[in-house]
């Protein structure tokens, strides 16, 4: 199957990936496809277009059609038009800061953000097309008072009026995590115009004192305690390295404290191998050494048959071939042999083509609950067999289901400009480009459910209502969602009407609870995370006789719930899934009781009209798609419906943005590769920073000249490099170009030197000595970089990045560096052997975690999986790492000398001031990427005059090993492009090209 499908990489001469091709091939004998993804830069570097394989393929026959994704750019960077085939058009003006202050959608909705003097937002006013605006929401922050700094209010937000109503922060931890919060509803479910005066607003809500919530953080900010607005207390106990070790639960009212987990073992990496739940049930996971996968889990009581044992069978790139459940025994019935075995293939773009598995006689297709089996009976089980096919961008367009009992095939038709799609009618025929083009809304949101089930979106593209039975002359059933401002539900109402009544449901979500309420009952539902156990507290108001009930979840690989167990281990409900989420097999000793389980596929809630919750978007597990456009964007591809990439048994999407797997891999193993490498050059560049001071302290001249000298050698460099890349991008000539190097390098070793110098009138200079250090680590810091590079994914650089994910990877990697500086200051004292331990574990964790921070961030915005390197040292690229390093710490200590300064920053604690350094430290750092996507061709050139290339750009800037091959000169743009192939594993090789775009040109 995968044979002869290599994945490549296309380049202009910028070093800017402007092509992939990736072969595609679902048949060992057919022959393998071509796909090619294509993008398109402005002059900045800037992606301006984009195309999936089948709209770059349109234009061959229709060269205006449009790509699936167009943005344009301001001058400062900001996206000021993204034009999607898929979601429609988004237009949005920013401020002389870069704060967003208004923006249009295709269906002509406005956002006005207002800002206060600070620029932190204070109203929105939204309006809809044909409708009044209305204060959409406000924001109150805390002011200076004695009063407000006792609660750390001052400057953080406290109140937030949004479309749920208020919330209410009373307080706030050092850690700037919430103590405190108050939650209070609206009177009605319409959205709110909410008044400008205070006062005003709260006679929208209900009376009354709101839902409290309180938390309580340890010293590194980790929430050990959680009480719910009903007063049920969770406690968190860590273990020594801040792992979870034990969870209790204190129920309102009662004295004594239940376990729901305790005994939890973990292996090296921190995945948990063994846990105890609160009713005795022993889970054990087993992990391949090797590369570190799942291999089996087995659940039960000790000294018992297991109540679950999954094996998991993977391929080389880590997709999961099969899954056998060994607590089945293998069934024969109605002629077939039923073996408690699920099997998986993929074509070469590893999408799921094939699955075969197990489930209930006679299994219908479709949105209604699925029929449950009570007593659990194996007589009623067949095999089944999926079949799917997808289209060259992604879309499912076929499955084909087969079994004994009932076998069907669903057809879904996508549009041929974008991603949309309708399934086939109750004919079996097909929906034209028409029927779909009215399928959708502008923004990309489904119309109806299915015929006569209309579906109402709010301005802000959320699923407001589902009206399930539609009555010409009466109110028809419908059920109603009202979020909160981070667009998470708050609110689901269920009414149902008859000729003499009104019926309604309603579910209320709040921090770790959920308030149930039925004409019959009103149940408080505990929400807590147990390890591998999702557990639940079922607890029925006073006029109620039932006794509280625990649900303890057990689930697979991807969190969906498989066995729900009560507090005596006894067997509430078992539950198996299609790939895609359809229940295959639903079985349990009491219907009523297995009715209470909401969260089902994936760990989600499956709502009445059986569509699954999310968080940002709701899935129809029946259609294999989301049902509205990704609000994320492109952050999972350039298909904003399909589901997971066409892996649903590999990924997993927690919030319906994103699917997750090798990416958390990847975040993982760049936190312990840039750990390890951190660590190694901190305790070298410590121990030569005490040497100098020690040695040559008394000579403080000599210190200055060095350290000086070191920081203006690497600044200097850095600078003529940067200018010599930018004349040969600009293509000049004479004596112009040698005066702009000659000047970028003097201005980079005036930077470089300026620490050593400003600190020559300190004692002994510390900044001196420490640039002297610095250089030696800096060293230590790109070689080790690069040997450990062999060590796991990564996700590479890409190079020039967008304002929201360059300011998202600063930010992610300042609070990493931050937190844990200010977590070893706290922890490892002042004193010699403390700051020993500061310079040198804590600075290397929060490198390491800051580190691994960015690369989530740049696989969020579409970065691709990079696959371990060879570990072997480029010389080259050795020097550029080490030199850019040292000069860009040069910088954090010039910025750090700098905020110094700033009046009333001696009096601060040395734990504030520990934890600004090393944030503001970490975010120049951040810088460096960026800078060496301009220098690295100037750099390359300089330092090998004889074989000016760039090479490839790899994670971190890393480079892939040029000198290996030949490579044409790229240091300019020019017409050709330049792609890069791993034909067998060690061996690579570069091709010169061009691409012929119809339509378009380079």
């Amino acid at each position: 199957m995968h044979a002869k499908t290599p994945a490549v990489s296309v380049k202009d001469s910028r070093g800017l990936g402007i092509a992939s091709v990736s072969y595609f091939r679902n048949n060992p004998m057919a022959k393998p496809e071509g796909r090619i993804h294509r993008q398109r830069y402005d002059v900045a570097g800037r992606p301006t277009l984009s195309y999936d394989p089948r709209l770059f393929k349109l234009l061959e026959t229709e060269p205006d059609a449009r790509p699936n994704l167009r943005t344009v750019f301001s001058l400062t960077g900001a996206a000021l038009v993204t034009d999607g085939v898929d979601a429609g058009t988004r237009l949005a003006l920013f401020g002389v800061a870069g704060q967003h202050v208004i923006g249009w959608d295709s269906l002509h909705t406005q956002v006005q953000t207002e800002y206060d003097a600070l620029l932190r937002p204070v109203r929105t006013i939204e309006q809809a097309q044909g409708s009044l605006a209305r204060n959409n929401a406000f924001y109150t922050y805390g002011d200076n008072t004695p009063v407000s700094a006792s609660r750390n209010q001052c400057s953080r937000l406290i109140r937030h009026d949004d479309e749920a109503g208020t919330v209410l922060f009373e307080s706030y931890a050092l850690t700037s995590g919430v103590i405190s919060q108050t939650r209070h509803f609206l009177q009605d479910l319409n959205e709110p115009d909410w008044p400008a005066d205070e006062a005003n607003r709260d006679l929208l809500n209900e009376t009354g004192n709101g839902a409290t919530s309180r938390v309580t953080y340890n010293a590194v900010g980790t929430a050990i305690l959680q009480e719910d607005a009903q007063n049920n207390a969770q406690y968190s106990d860590l273990d020594i390295a801040g792992q979870l070790r034990q969870v209790r639960l204190k129920l309102a009212g009662q004295t004594h404290e239940t376990s729901l987990l305790n005994d939890i073992r973990y292996n090296a990496n921190g995945n948990i191998e063994r846990q105890t739940a609160g009713n005795g049930v022993v889970s054990e996971a087993l992990y391949d050494p090797r590369d570190r996968r799942l291999t089996s889990v087995k659940t039960g009581l000790p000294g018992q048959p297991p109540l679950q044992y999954l094996a998991y069978g993977y391929d080389r790139v880590g997709n999961i071939l099969s899954i056998r459940d060994a607590t089945l025994g293998t069934r024969f019935f109605r002629n077939q042999k039923i073996e408690p075995v699920q099997s998986y293939v993929y074509d070469s773009l590893y999408q799921l083509i094939e699955v075969n598995g197990w489930q209930r006689v006679g299994n219908q297709n479709g949105p209604q609950e699925p029929v449950f089996v009570s007593p659990a009976d194996p007589g009623q089980l067949e095999n089944y067999r999926q079949v799917y096919s997808y289209d060259e961008g992604g879309n499912l367009t076929l499955l084909v289901h087969t079994a004994a009992s009932h076998s069907w095939t669903q057809r879904t038709a996508i549009s041929k400009y974008s991603n949309r799609g309708l399934a086939q009618k109750a004919d079996g025929s097909l929906p034209g480009e028409d029927e779909i083009g009215a399928g959708f809304d502008a923004n990309g949101n489904k119309r109806q459910l299915l015929a006569g089930q209309d579906l109402t979106w709010s301005p802000s593209n959320r699923l407001r209502q589902v009206d399930q039975v539609v009555r010409e002359n009466a109110a028809n059933d419908s059920e109603v969602y009202v979020y909160d401002g981070a667009g998470q539900r708050k609110r689901k109402v269920r009414l149902t009407y008859s000729a003499t009544y009104t019926r309604a449901h309603e579910v209320r979500y709040l921090p770790s609870l959920e308030i149930r309420t039925t004409p019959e009952e009103k149940v408080q539902v505990i929400l807590a995370q147990a390890g591998r156990c999702a557990v639940q507290v079922l607890h029925w108001e006073s006029q109620s006789t039932r006794a509280d009930q625990y649900r303890y979840n057990l689930t697979n690989h991807l969190g969906s719930s498989t066995l729900e167990l009560d507090g005596q281990a006894n067997l509430i409900s078992e539950e198996m899934y299609y790939p895609y989420g359809g229940t295959s097999w639903w079985a349990g000793p009491d219907k009523v009781q297995a009715s209470y389980k909401t969260r089902r596929y994936c760990g989600q809630e499956r709502d009445a009209t059986g569509l699954y919750y999310y968080g940002q978007r709701y899935y129809a597990p029946w259609l294999e798609r989301w049902i509205s456009a990704d609000p994320a964007g492109t952050a999972d591809g350039l298909n904003l419906f399909a589901m997971v990439r066409g892996n649903p048994v590999r990924f997993v999407d927690f919030q319906g943005l994103l699917g997750f797997d090798t990416l958390t891999a990847t975040a993982g193993m760049t936190v312990a590769r840039e750990f390890s490498s951190a660590l190694l050059a901190s305790f070298l560049q410590y121990g030569v920073t005490a040497g100098a001071t020690a040695l040559l302290g008394p000579a403080q001249m000599v210190v200055t000249v060095l350290g000086a000298t070191s920081g203006g050698i690497t600044g200097g460099l850095q600078g003529w490099g940067a200018m010599r890349a930018a004349n040969s991008a600009d293509e000049a000539s004479g004596w112009a170009p040698i005066i702009k190097q000659v000047g970028g390098a003097a201005l980079g070793a005036a930077l470089g030197a300026a620490p050593s110098l400003a600190g020559a009138f300190m004692p002994g200079n510390p900044a001196a000595a420490g640039q002297i250090g610095g250089l030696f680590g800096s060293m230590l810091r790109e070689v080790t970089f690069q040997n450990f590079g062999q060590y796991g994914p990564s996700n590479p650089f890409p190079g020039r990045m967008d304002v929201a994910t360059a300011s998202a990877s600063t930010l992610a990697t300042s609070i990493a560096g931050g937190s844990a500086a200010a977590a070893g200051a706290v922890g490892f004292g002042s004193d010699e052997i403390g700051k020993l331990l500061q310079s040198t574990f804590a600075n290397s964790i929060g490198m390491g975690v800051g580190l691994g921070g960015t690369s989530t961030v740049r696989g969020l915005r579409g970065a691709p999986i990079k696959p371990p390197g060879t570990g072997e040292i480029n010389q080259s690229a050795a020097v550029i790492g080490s030199t850019s390093r040292h000069f860009f710490g040069s910088l954090a200590q010039a910025a750090n000398m700098a905020i110094a300064q700033i009046p009333g920053y001696s009096e601060l604690g040395p734990v504030v001031q520990t934890t600004v350094r090393r944030a503001v430290t970490q975010a120049v750092l951040d810088q460096r990427l960026t800078f060496l996507t301009v220098a690295r061709p100037g750099l390359t050139d300089l330092l090998s005059p004889t074989n000016p290339t760039a090479p490839s750009r790899d994670i971190e800037m890393g480079d892939a090993g040029a000198e290996s091959f030949e490579m044409a000169d790229i240091s300019r743009p020019s017409d050709f492009f330049y792609y890069e192939s791993e034909l067998q594993v060690g061996h690579r090789g570069v091709y010169r090209s061009r691409l012929n775009m119809p339509g378009t040109h380079m």
